[in-house]
């Protein structure tokens, strides 16, 4: 049930998404101030931590929608949400990585 939930969330679209954004307004905002920074060297947790701080007013108006649910699901999705860019970030760089290593050989 929370991942019906959860997907419903993030894959939702906004009706003010301009024909490039895809998203909740959140997950815009993360997506716009982690996907630059997955080349670089900054550690992906950083990354996320300072997305999360850069994104507060759209993260806290999706925690004000959540109030409904219960503690233990939104706890839940909030980790998994934060998770997710720190994995998505981590498997991109090793993709690049590994692409990269193909094309040398």
């Amino acid at each position: 049930m929370k991942w019906i939930l959860f997907t419903g969330a993030f894959l939702s679209i906004s009706a003010a998404a301009d024909d490039k954004a895809f998203g909740t307004p959140e997950t815009r905002c993360l997506n716009d101030h982690t996907i630059p920074f997955i080349n670089s060297s900054i550690p992906a947790k950083k990354i996320v931590d300072d997305a999360y701080v850069q994104c507060k007013p759209e993260l806290d108006e999706w925690m004000k929608l959540q109030e409904p649910l219960p503690d233990d699901m939104k706890n839940s999705m909030r980790k998994e949400l934060y998770d997710f860019y720190i994995r998505m970030i981590e498997i991109r760089r090793k993709y690049e990585a590994s692409k990269t290593a193909k094309t040398a050989q």
